[in-house]
């Protein structure tokens, strides 16, 4: 915990330049008479001392203080506080003793009522902020409650050491008031609130406030939209996205602190979508795959293409003493669920609940209520993705960021093939930088303006050894072993695969019953059923033993170098080959299924993608 220092005062005002000599006191010592002079000023509508109206002034002795009073002005303006500077970035101190002439300033504003609506945003170890993800998931529980006929929001809510957040108006972060607009840091002494920058500068008014102690918390914060503007000088600054950069004279963030944390450990159930060419059946934890909660009501609007078989599954994060693990929960939302209305849309309706087919090709709006169990859907043929470019972007592939808007071609991603929407391009990734892919419109010239709002980082990518997430916070993908990648991603499951410029880019696991110890087809990534590729790297091979009495039933798991989780790209009995002088006895109803005994040599071609099995030794 940090001591607040009186002196905070004096030199934010030495730091904020010219303005701040007239708001902290002039060169003007006073009169010989021992007494200084208080000039009072009408700030309305401008920063030019010399355009501004004197309310009054008045006389003190040097060391006294300045006379607190409310000023009165006509048409409807009321006097919202008294500022140290002509900017009116922060109020003025009237328990300081003064020892020069000194100026203060009158900041008044009309009433316009606010209609919007302010939630709190962030991400932490707290309830609240872990559920919202950095913004990602807004719901009820995160909304700011407005009273009556007055621009003040309200919220009382656990905020825990370490976690950072800001007030806007939606997932976008739109109209932000975050550590710029903190009436104070600090109780009793003990700060209890930090940020970057001085909570006086414009460029603070968006960045995160960080909480230094934890604590159940009333926030509040009040709104004078009729002096709201916008920071045109901002870098990404457009009419399009002007209220990004929405800022507020007066507005001011003020809070008490009730008492302890209430809620220490924290659950939280998400439903993510999981398919065949979706997500390859992967769980893909971004928020592209993510169904948006409020209460026990899911959401999500996705694009799917004919014949994609899918369903939903739950992950459980739980947080509990600053730990934070997830795990994949028990709950899925299968065809089962879907309300008569929603099956004309989908197929595979089973009252056992398996996997659901869209019918066509075309924009899903599915909605479940936890509370009922139903899932109701909603289909939008027209509506389809957008053409896009695809761009990487980072230190790990350049000098320096947004190297792509200059050199587009050095960084752009090919498709692979016409129609398949699956991109991707050869880069030299350099160890402990970072990347991610941009998109923009198809055929426009890239800019950081244009790419800003469509990324993929680390959430979207297949798990692999050779990198990691840059942070917490930074969602970047992080080099962890240089070399030359295939970097490639898929448009439609909007995954990115990044496997070693080489032809052993795999790891094939066989998988299934009566193979050595597995149950249950878990190959738990163990060496004992790893494929081994060849010494000219044109194939991968496995030894396979079939015992006397025992019938073998499996498959094969292929997933990109290194990778360690999910279920991987499943080869089954669609793969066997034609050259192996033993597929005939592998030839199952739907899998590879054995009951003949002995030593198999299994031989996975890299070129053709086949699978054959060759006799080594007969069991007689």
């Amino acid at each position: 915990m940090k001591k607040v220092q009186k002196l905070l005062i004096s030199a934010l005002c030495l730091a904020v330049g010219v303005g701040a000599l007239t708001a902290c006191g002039n060169d003007e010592k006073g009169g010989d008479d021992g007494k200084i002079t208080i000039t009072y000023y009408d700030a309305t509508g401008t920063t030019n001392v010399g355009q501004m109206k004197v309310i009054k002034t008045e006389k003190i002795a040097r060391g006294g203080v300045a006379s607190k009073f409310e000023p009165e002005k006509e048409n409807g303006y009321d006097f919202v506080n008294w500022f140290a500077t002509p900017s009116k970035s922060h109020v003025f101190d009237f328990s300081e003793e003064l020892t020069k002439n000194t100026s203060v300033y009158a900041g008044f504003s009309k009433y316009q009522a606010d209609t919007r609506s302010y939630y709190i945003v962030g991400s932490g170890t707290s309830k609240l902020l872990f559920e919202s993800n950095w913004g990602k998931v807004i719901t009820d529980d995160h909304a700011m409650t407005k009273t009556a006929d007055k621009n003040e929001y309200k919220i009382t809510c656990d905020v825990k050491e370490g976690d950072e957040f800001q007030f806007a108006i939606d997932t976008g972060w739109r109209n932000q008031r975050g550590f710029g607009y903190m009436a104070k840091l600090a109780d009793n002494g003990t700060e209890m609130f930090t940020g970057n920058g001085s909570v006086y500068s414009e460029n603070a008014k968006t960045t995160n406030i960080k909480c230094l102690y934890s604590g159940n918390y009333t926030f509040t914060l009040r709104t004078y939209p009729g002096d709201d503007y916008y920071n045109t000088a901002g870098n990404g600054y457009s009419e399009e996205k002007k209220e990004n950069y929405n800022m507020g004279t007066y507005d001011k963030i003020d809070w008490v602190r009730n008492g302890d944390v209430k809620e220490n450990a924290v659950t939280i159930t998400d439903f993510y979508i999981k398919g065949k060419n979706i997500t390859n059946w992967k769980d893909m934890l971004n928020a592209d795959m993510q169904m948006k909660r409020n209460g026990k009501t899911y959401t999500m609007s996705v694009y799917l293409k004919a014949n994609d078989s899918f369903m939903f599954q739950s992950h459980v994060s739980k947080i509990e003493n600053g730990e934070t693990t997830v795990s994949i929960g028990s709950k899925t939302i299968k065809s089962n669920l879907l309300d008569a209305t929603a099956q004309q849309y989908l197929d595979g309706y089973s009252t056992d609940g398996g996997n659901m087919t869209a019918k066509a090709s075309g924009t899903y709006t599915f909605t479940y209520d936890d509370g009922t169990g139903k899932l109701t859907v909603a289909f939008d043929a027209t509506k389809t993705p957008a053409a896009l470019d695809y761009y990487i972007d980072g230190d790990a592939v350049a000098d320096k960021w947004n190297a792509f808007v200059n050199a587009p071609e050095d960084f752009k991603l090919t498709e692979t093939a016409p129609g398949s929407g699956v991109y991707s391009k050869i880069m030299e990734l350099r160890e402990g930088k970072e990347f991610q892919i941009r998109a923009c419109k198809a055929g426009e010239t890239p800019t950081t303006n244009n790419t800003a709002d469509t990324l993929y980082q680390y959430d979207h990518m297949v798990a692999s050894a050779a990198f990691e997430r840059a942070s917490t916070s930074n969602a970047n993908i992080k080099v962890v072993t240089p070399g030359e990648y295939v970097i490639t991603f898929d448009s439609y499951s909007k995954i990115i695969t990044v496997t070693p410029n080489s032809p052993d880019i795999y790891d094939i696991y066989i998988k299934g019953d009566n193979i050595g110890t597995q149950t249950n087809w878990q190959h738990g990534f163990s060496e004992e059923y790893r494929m081994t590729i060849s010494q000219d790297e044109t194939k991968y091979e496995y030894t396979l033993i079939v015992t006397e009495g025992k019938k073998v039933t499996f498959g094969f798991a292929k997933y990109s170098k290194g990778e360690t989780t999910g279920n991987g790209d499943f080869l089954g009995l669609s793969a066997l080959g034609t050259d192996g002088d033993a597929n005939a006895v592998f030839s199952g109803a739907n899998n590879f299924e054995c009951n003949t005994p002995g030593t198999y040599n299994v031989v996975y071609t890299i070129e053709t993608g086949k699978i054959d099995f060759y006799t080594m030794t007969a069991t007689e």
